[in-house]
């Protein structure tokens, strides 16, 4: 309460004085304006806030077809229980022959190409595309070590228990791929043809880049001159609830992913013995760079996506940010404040940096003579490697510590969220799921689609199956894992957008 007599007491001695000096008329007319200013924040927020609380939307699915999910799901595990870690040219192989007899009717129906480094390209032609360009459907056969992780099933032994298919790579991202291939040969029972060439472009190494699968691939489309009206690669899922509030799912389709970038920090002293060590070791100095750079992220910026990604999710808010993100941009800076401790949402406004790896020292009696630290970045659009370079430069300039970067990857463009192509895939996702939200967000991670950013202006990143955030925290972690019906719901949604475009 000390705290509001306080506010009201400044408040009264601003009052009194403003009122000396401009006189009682101008004072009123200010103070009006003050609260005229409040009240339309205030509306704007209640009449989101009537929206949220009209709200009673479940995430639709699927009418259920048990035979039918059952074959998708002993599909899946088939395809995790080749254990494609990247790297493993034997277990690449193995699948490449494991999807050429899972799916005959595609191999039969489209080129197959297969290209350096293990990636595959298939090209389905359309029997009469018209004017269309090619649209491009991306995934990744590769899939992360499990060494060190404790899992309750086995890894690659695609268990399906309870309504899941458990083991690596179920949700990324075979579950992608095997989604992809199952309704493309759903369709060609059916006798469909594409109103357009299509093509699947499967990675071999997206897990540690895509520099030999997607890379080469790209390579192959270059030299056929092609260009896409639409990409579609891994990235955002089906929310069945969006920030936590079920009464609010949402398809979060990626438009745009940061950047990635690999500083190195080097630190050097006198080495020595710890018994007379000097104010400042190397591994002090490394210290007191990387706090300065926990500490001191880049200014956050309001990008247009975000602001589009933050209106549209005002409703699943609570009360407050819900006011703050009613009245952007005038209120982003109340919004940032408020979002400070939510990290997923925060990196939306800002590069972020984590330090991952420290080096430094041989013994506990030794000085260290180099310490080293590596921080990854990730870059919002706007920033740049060099840029960022600069910056930490900057933030230890006065410290014994060097800056260097060891490699880097710019941010992607943004993708048109307002056009027909977009449309085209939200008008598939509404009508697997029905009226659902779909909010186009930035990604943190990447993708092998920043290997293709040449070839369209039209490049998403959307996985269109619900995943539960525990079932997403599993993602390269222990008991992966991806849910049947969801998996299911998945290639109906391929099935809808092939038939769309």
């Amino acid at each position: 309460m000390t705290f509001f007599r306080d506010l009201a007491a400044s408040f009264q001695i601003f009052a009194s004085n403003f009122t000396a000096r401009f006189g009682f008329w101008v004072n009123g007319l200010l103070i009006l304006l003050v609260l005229a200013g409040a009240g339309f924040f205030v509306l704007r927020a209640a009449a989101v806030s009537l929206k949220a609380r009209k709200l009673d939307t479940r995430l639709q699915t699927p009418p259920r077809n048990e035979e039918r999910e059952a074959r998708l799901a002993r599909r899946l595990s088939q395809a995790i229980q080749i254990p494609t870690v990247t790297g493993d040219e034997k277990a690449l192989d193995q699948f490449h022959r494991w999807m050429e007899r899972e799916f005959p009717l595609v191999f039969a129906a489209m080129r197959p190409i297969y290209t350096l480094g293990g990636g595959l390209l298939l090209q389905w032609r359309s029997p009469d595309p018209g004017k269309k360009q090619p649209a491009l459907f991306c995934a990744h056969m590769d899939v992360t070590p499990v060494e060190g992780q404790k899992w309750a099933a086995e890894p690659f032994g695609g268990q399906i228990q309870d309504g899941y298919v458990y083991g690596r790579g179920a949700l990324d991202c075979k579950g992608v791929l095997t989604g992809l291939l199952s309704a493309a040969e759903e369709l060609l029972e059916q006798g469909f043809e594409p109103g357009r060439d299509v093509y699947f472009a499967f990675g071999s190494d997206e897990e540690t880049g895509g520099r030999r699968g997607a890379a080469n691939i790209a390579q192959e489309i270059r030299r056929r001159g092609l260009h896409f009206d639409l990409i579609l690669d891994e990235g955002g899922h089906i929310a069945p609830a969006h920030l936590g509030n079920p009464r609010f799912p949402a398809a979060l389709v990626g438009v745009a992913e940061k950047g990635s970038a690999v500083f190195q920090l080097t630190a050097k002293a006198k080495a020595g013995h710890a018994a007379a060590p000097p104010e400042h070791t190397a591994a002090g100095s490394l210290a007191e760079a990387i706090c300065r750079i926990e500490a001191a992220a880049p200014r956050k910026r309001l990008l247009p996506a975000a602001r589009r990604a933050l209106v549209l999710s005002a409703p699943a808010m609570g009360f407050w940010q819900r006011v703050w993100a009613a009245n952007l941009p005038a209120a982003k800076r109340l919004l940032f404040w408020s979002l400070r401790r939510n990290p997923q949402l925060s990196a939306l406004f800002h590069t972020t940096f984590a330090v991952t790896q420290i080096q430094g020292g041989s013994a506990a009696n030794v000085l260290p003579e180099t310490a080293r630290a590596t921080v990854d970045a990730r870059l919002l659009q706007g920033d740049t490697g060099e840029k960022i370079l600069d910056y930490l430069k900057a933030l230890t300039a006065d410290l014994p510590v060097t800056v260097e970067m060891s490699s880097c990857q710019q941010p992607s463009p943004l993708s048109p969220y307002q056009g027909n192509i977009y449309q085209t895939v939200v008008s598939a996702a509404e009508e697997i799921y029905g009226r659902i939200s779909c909010i186009p967000v930035i990604l943190p991670a990447g993708t092998d689609s920043k290997h293709y950013q040449e070839f369209s202006e039209n490049i998403l990143r959307f996985v269109p199956m619900p995943a539960a955030p525990q079932t997403l925290a599993a993602v390269h972690g222990a008991d992966e894992r991806l849910s049947c019906q969801s998996f299911a719901a998945g290639v109906d949604f391929y099935e809808s957008l092939l038939r769309r475009l």
